[in-house]
Formats: C-alpha cells, sequence, structure tokens
C-alpha cells in the first residue's frame, strides 16, 4: 500500500511541474488577490477567450475594469531571477545559473489589449495598464520599463496597484457596458479552449518554419544576417527595418 501512495504523490508532483498546471496554480493565487477588490467598485474577469484577428482567438488571465481604466493582468507563475525589458524579444530566467528565455509577456499583452479594442470599439477609448504579474517565489531583478502604463510585480502586489490608480477615465455605466460585451464576446463552447491550444502550436510551428526558410513571418519579407551593436554575435532581422522590427 505504501508504495501505491508513493506513486500518487510522484504522479502528483509531475503533473504539477507540468507548464499547464503550474500557469493555472499561478492563475488561481491572482484570482484569490483579485478577490479582494471591492466589487461596487471594480469588475473582475478571469480566462476570457476572445476573437483576435484573423478568425484567431487570444486567451487573457484576468482584465479589471476600474474608473481609472483597464488592467490586463498576464499571469508567470515562475521561480528563479527574472531578467527583461518593455521592448526586448525575449526575457530570462535564471534557476541555479541555468539560463532559460521566453517570450515577452508584454508582447503577449500588447495582443491581448488589441482584441479588447476591437471589441469595445472606437466609441470609448479608455488608458489600458498592462501588468505581468510573476509568483513571489520569483525574483525580479533587472527590469527596464519606460511606458508609465507598463508594470511588472508580484501578484501580492496587484490590489495595491490597482487601488492606487484612483483618476477618473470611465464612469459606472461605461464600466458595464464594457464588462458585458468582454462576456457576450467570451468563447465557452466545450473544446475552445483546446482549440485555441492547437491554434497557439500551429502559429510557433508556422512562424519557425518561415524564419528558417528566411522570411519574416510578421511582413513576408527577406530575413537578412544583423550585428549586434556591441559588436557580439548576430541575429536575423526583418530586411524592412524600421518598418518591420522582427527579430529572430
Amino acid at each position: 500500500m505504501s508504495y501505491f501512495f508513493l506513486f500518487l504523490i510522484v504522479l502528483l508532483a509531475f503533473f504539477a511541474s507540468t507548464p499547464l498546471i503550474k500557469g493555472k496554480i499561478g492563475e488561481g493565487k491572482v484570482r484569490y488577490h483579485l478577490g479582494k477588490l471591492n466589487p461596487e467598485h471594480y469588475v473582475v474577469l478571469h480566462d476570457l477567450l476572445i476573437p483576435a484577428q484573423d478568425g484567431k482567438t487570444t486567451q487573457i488571465d484576468h482584465v479589471v475594469l476600474s474608473k481609472a481604466g483597464i488592467f490586463v493582468i498576464e499571469t508567470k507563475n515562475y521561480q528563479g531571477w527574472i531578467y527583461g525589458s518593455e521592448n526586448s524579444k525575449k526575457w530570462t530566467q535564471v534557476i541555479y545559473k541555468r539560463k532559460q528565455s521566453f517570450q515577452n509577456p508584454f508582447h503577449q499583452n500588447y495582443g491581448h489589449i488589441k482584441a479588447i479594442e476591437r471589441i469595445i470599439g472606437d466609441h470609448i477609448q479608455p488608458p489600458y495598464f498592462s501588468v505581468i504579474a510573476f509568483d513571489p517565489k520569483s525574483t525580479i531583478k533587472k527590469m527596464e520599463i519606460s511606458s508609465h502604463r507598463s508594470f511588472v510585480i508580484y501578484s501580492n502586489q496587484l490590489v495595491k496597484l490597482i487601488e492606487n490608480h484612483d483618476e477618473i477615465a470611465l464612469n459606472p455605466f461605461q464600466i458595464k457596458g464594457i464588462s458585458h460585451r468582454l462576456q457576450l464576446k467570451n468563447i465557452g463552447e466545450k473544446g475552445a479552449a483546446k482549440a485555441h491550444v492547437k491554434q497557439v502550436r500551429a502559429d510557433q510551428q508556422d512562424k519557425k518554419m518561415k524564419v528558417n526558410a528566411g522570411v519574416c513571418p510578421k511582413c513576408g519579407n527577406p530575413l537578412v544576417l544583423r550585428t549586434r551593436k556591441n559588436g557580439k554575435g548576430s541575429f536575423k532581422g526583418c530586411s524592412s527595418f524600421p518598418k518591420c522590427r522582427f527579430i529572430a
């Protein structure tokens, strides 16, 4: 019997270490913190799956609607040291001297914000706050942020950040209308989430194939080899720079 329980513990530990489960755990922690916001002043939406461009979808971890504007929150349940900048393509995670890169979360949030903008329409143009929330288990090290509406914080700092923005950009009627539009567009059909994951993987594969073929996946122009500013190493970049700033 003891071997059976040991097997269960090992199995649970394995599943808890997978990116999907770790992501859900991180989202759950953020959901808990956002639950402390006063519902009379804020509308909090979780796990939205809404239409994006070209018939695709985009998944947003959390959205908070307030009188100050719209907070779009991307959750990262990472450990170790985190390095990055607002405009870099990749960020770096360091655990016990082992480095691993991951996509700049601000780029993900940019797509989320654009999807929300298309749903809301042009008649309301609220301020958007792009927030990347890391688990307190991680350590946010060197982080270069230039925009006054972009934030990299720990998940337990979310409520204070949102409440500290007390400027008035939206009235209660507008907040209610935006909430209604987003929930109306939220795709809740069975299998939609799996279809979204499949779409993301297909997009990543398509992007990789185009880069390997020397074609910019963003605009279709040829990729060229460029030398870094410090003279150390090179990288592939779009030939139409600065119009297109894609780098591989």
